[in-house]
This record gives structure tokens, sequence and C-alpha cells, in this order.
């Protein structure tokens, strides 16, 4: 009777135990699942009311770059093989079969910029003692590779579709899993359930149009400059659109904003381009380089260089 009796608590405190796995086991695991399930059918939610712009992989015109048909010959005119627009810049690109051509360019193209806010150097004086400064510049692959593995998708209104809306939408992803204890059960939940084929990503919708004053004021959206390479320009900075885990995922050393191109405010170009007098307009661009659009070559003796994902 003795020895039972010294048993009970130890047999209590297992009970404990497992009744509080039961409870994680069918509460939390099915909340966390049903959260991560409406976060990552937002692609699957917008095909019913959308059409993905762009080829698939198997539709490519990319299949037979580097056959010996497209070598230079005599007399042979240039064909374009491939047409690809970048709605975030630097970031994955999206390839067309056509594209309505825009003053900024191709239509949908370098719609969105990323940015850091960088301190910078000013000349001492009295009037600057104590006083620091910051701008906004673009960034790029060249310092953040990362921006290359950032897959965007855009997604415009299916008027055959009966519950079509109107709003364009970008969409893009990066692989994210989360740390510590929470990660490791999005990992589990993930390989479970197999909705991620083992890659758990964090997606952000982004609007394709331009937004309107109402939106600018009620989201907090600001106007900022923004520097191009030598160039400013005005935009919106929407940077309230981004999560914390895009910062850490590409391992920016500042603070990371996310410019939106004002159609009413693009950039005039001078570089490479003609002048006004000879145009009777000055050109104008967006958050392209120097020019509207560029056209590339890949030579068929340079494959190893050549990677599956098309750089900006």
């Amino acid at each position: 009777m003795e020895q039972a009796s010294s048993d009970w608590p130890q047999q209590t405190s297992y009970f404990i135990l497992i009744t509080l796995l039961v409870i994680i086991c069918g509460v939390l695991v099915p909340l966390t699942t049903t959260r991560l399930s409406i976060s990552l059918r937002q692609n699957d939610r917008i095909r019913l009311t959308h059409q993905k712009l762009g080829l698939e992989k198997a539709q490519t015109n990319l299949r037979s770059q580097f056959s010996l048909e497209h070598q230079p010959m005599p007399g042979k005119s240039v064909v374009l093989q491939s047409l690809w627009i970048y709605p975030i810049k630097s970031c994955q690109g999206i390839e067309v079969s056509r594209s309505k051509v825009v003053p900024s360019g191709l239509e949908f193209d370098r719609l969105y910029t990323f940015a850091q806010l960088k301190k910078v150097t000013i000349p001492f004086s009295s009037q600057t003692i104590g006083k620091d400064q910051y701008k906004w510049e673009f960034i790029t692959q060249r310092q953040y590779p990362l921006l290359a593995s950032l897959k965007v998708e855009l997604w415009q209104t299916d008027l055959t579709k009966p519950e079509a809306k109107r709003n364009a939408y970008i969409l893009f992803r990066f692989p994210w899993q989360g740390t510590g204890l929470k990660g490791t059960l999005l990992r589990v939940i993930a390989k479970v359930t197999g909705r991620w084929n083992k890659r758990l990503e964090r997606e952000v919708k982004l609007p394709v149009d331009f937004p309107s004053d109402k939106d600018i004021q009620m989201k907090g959206y600001t106007y900022e400059n923004c520097t191009i390479w030598k160039d400013n320009v005005t935009a919106l900075n929407m940077e309230r659109e981004l999560p914390p885990e895009l910062s850490l995922y590409l391992g920016t050393r500042y603070r990371l904003g996310l410019f939106r191109i004002d159609p009413d405010r693009l950039r005039e170009v001078h570089r490479c381009a003609p002048t006004k007098d000879d145009a009777g307009y000055q050109p104008v661009t967006g958050f392209q380089d120097a020019a509207s659009t560029h056209t590339t070559r890949a030579e068929a003796g340079n494959t190893n260089t050549v990677t599956s994902i098309p750089y900006t």
C-alpha cells in the first residue's frame, strides 16, 4: 500500500503531461494549420477571380536559346527570341508572349523597387554639427544576391469568371520557415500536409494600379526621394507592406523600403536618349536603368555563366 501511494504523484504528473500534449496536438496544431492554410491559399483564391500573366515554364521561348540556328549569319535579320518584364526590379521576371509599350517602357515593367535608407556624408560646417542626413538608394542583386530568389507573379482580372474583380495584383514570395519552436512546428506541419513541397515561403500581395489618394492617406504611404544610380526620383514609399522577415532573409544592413513609381512623376532619361529638340519630347522611364527597354544576347559558348533565374 505504501508503494502504491508513493507512485501516485508520479502517475499524476504523467497524466498532466499527456493531457497537455493532447491539448497542444488537438487545439494548437489545427489552429496553426488553419492559419497557414489561409495565408498560403492566397494563390488558390486569386485564381477564382484573376488570371496569371505570362508563360509557364513548359511554354518558354528560351528552350532553344543556345541552338546553332541562332548564330549570326550573313543576310539574317535579328529575331527577338524571348520577352521579359520585371514588375519588381532585380527580382525574378515574367516571360510574356507580347507586351504593350507605354511611355516608360514595357507595361508592368519595374513598377516597384526595393531601397535602403543609408546615412549620407555631408560637408562639415557649424550648421551640420550633430545632424545626420539619410537618403533612400535602390538595391540590386549586386548587393543582395538573394533578390534573385524572390518569385514574382502578376494576376490580372479575368472577366470570364463570375466572381471577377477589377483590381490587378502582384504576388511575390520568398523562402521563410521561421525560427525556434514556431519554425520547427511549421516545418513539421508543412511536411505532414505536403502543401509547400518541403519549401516554406512567405507571400506578399501588392497592387498593380497606383494607389489612390485615399489609400495613400489611409495606409500611411509617403512620397520620398529615391536614388536610382545617379538619378533622383520622387516615388511612393510603401514599406508598410513589407514583413520584417524579408529584411532578415535578404540580410540588409539598413532599413528596407519598397517604392512604387508614380506614373505622373516619371524621371527623364538623358543618357543614350535623343534630346527634346530632336524628338520633340524628353524620353522618360521609371525604375529602369538608363533606358526603358534592354536587348541582351546570351553567348552559346558561355553557358556556364547562365543561371535559370533571369537577371535584371
